[in-house]
């Protein structure tokens, strides 16, 4: 339960993302604040770490491991944003979250020959029916958009499976500062051409730094401990719980109105996180 409950703090901290986006200037863009928001996360883990004696270059880099968390964070970070410019929020964000579990429990199967379950089977149908409700209808649906949304919710299990094999030999933080440096290496051309527009003024900087900090080094941190105790495919659909706290934040602190659908969808996620975390294979074995 320790497993869940760190996920779950981690998820919804990342849910608040929309949010301090909306509360922030409208000058910033979402591809560059979300490249500079990776780059202050792994930064503050990469110091964090290091004062602990635990930096990465302290420990053997395997190439495999970091190349596949490294495209993980990348694809997951700036397709997401491409895929809800192509195709909208609704549709983007519903494709996206929906294709992480299922992604993640093949990983898992193919990994540790460790099927899925009755429970998880049924928490993920039901949470990923709340996050349809939370998305709300769309009016067109754009194929390259689509595709860009399957791969970006594939980015998301593709870190957490790379965070897990190299928590194996380092510790957790470790692990998770690894997998985020070199997703924010490969932003680093986006992070560099957009200076100029992320940090001219105070509320943009300050957006980005809340992001980075909270969202990132925090929240990944959390769910570092959440993937250490937990199967990848259980601490993916844990992850669904992040919309639910997004319309959650956006209706109590945004006053954008209630429906019933917003209601109902999240209800069915709390419900869908809570039957999955009944599965007799949530945990990880050592």
């Amino acid at each position: 339960m320790w497993g869940i409950g760190a996920t779950a703090l981690a998820t919804s901290l990342i849910g608040t993302i929309g949010t301090a986006a909306e509360l922030g200037p409208d000058s910033l863009n979402p591809v560059a604040t979300g490249a500079w928001r990776g780059a202050i996360g792994a930064t503050g883990l990469l110091v964090l770490t290091t004062l602990r004696g635990q930096a990465p270059w302290r420990y053997r880099l395997p190439v495999r491991w970091v190349v596949l968390g490294a495209v993980g964070v990348a694809v997951s970070q700036l397709l997401f944003f491409e895929a809800m410019a192509r195709t909208g929020v609704a549709v983007g964000t519903l494709v996206a979250i929906g294709v992480g579990p299922l992604a993640a429990g093949l990983m898992d199967w193919a990994a540790y020959r460790q099927r899925p379950d009755r429970h998880w089977l049924a928490g993920m149908v039901v949470a990923i029916v709340g996050v349809a409700l939370l998305s709300g209808a769309a009016a067109e649906v754009v194929w390259s958009g689509v595709g860009l949304a399957v791969l970006a919710g594939c980015g998301i299990p593709c870190q957490g499976f790379a965070a897990q094999q190299l928590m194996r030999d380092r510790p957790l933080m470790t692990a998770m500062a690894t997998v985020l440096s070199g997703g924010a290496v490969l932003m680093l051309p986006v992070t560099v051409t957009s200076v100029d527009t992320t940090l001219d003024s105070v509320a943009s900087a300050s957006t980005v730094l809340y992001l980075g900090l909270v969202t990132v080094m925090l929240a990944h941190s959390l769910w570092g401990a959440g993937l250490k105790r937990l199967t990848l495919s259980v601490a993916v659909v844990v992850g669904l719980l992040e919309p639910a706290v997004a319309a959650t934040l956006a209706m109590t602190v945004l006053s954008e109105p209630v429906t019933v659908g917003l209601a109902v969808g999240i209800c069915l996620v709390i419900a869908g996180v809570a039957v999955t975390s009944l599965s007799p294979v949530a945990g990880r074995s050592s």
